[in-house]
């Protein structure tokens, strides 16, 4: 059985190990994607990751809520034992996905406002001058 301490270092050893491999996930597999769709699957992976749940109506002890799910649906009861850690997976991945949304709402994606700042400056996007003379247009990024 494991004491307050061994628990602790467990729990913080599991979650450590979870946002490190959301962020190798965050840098390697999904950099290919566009921004957006960066920012909505992780806000699926964090909460199938990182949300824990009691496994059971007699334990005392957290443990990872996708792990619950797996093992006491497989193990044990079927649906029955395993459907209160998928209840909290779904709220949770709701909540996040809710929160990733929100995210794209007040911090938009850099790169989208970039090409609509760059859109003007394009020849074929407005009025062109006539004027040979002109000087060159600095780009700031």
């Amino acid at each position: 059985m494991l004491t307050s301490q061994t628990y602790t270092i467990a729990m913080l050893s599991y979650s450590g190990a979870g946002l490190l491999s959301l962020l190798l996930i965050h840098r390697f597999w999904l950099a290919p994607l566009s921004p957006v769709y960066r920012r909505m699957l992780m806000g699926l992976l964090v909460p199938l990751l990182l949300t824990p749940v009691m496994p059971g109506p007699e334990a005392h002890s957290l443990a990872p809520a996708l792990i619950v799910a797996l093992f006491n649906a497989a193990f044990l009861d079927g649906w029955s034992s395993a459907s209160n850690a998928v209840a909290v997976l779904l709220v949770s991945s709701m909540t996040c996905l809710v929160l990733a949304a929100l995210s794209l709402w007040f911090f938009p994606v850099k790169g989208a406002v970039l090409r609509r700042g760059r859109s003007s400056d394009s020849p074929s996007a407005g009025v062109q001058s006539n004027n040979s003379q002109s000087t060159p247009h600095r780009d700031i990024s």
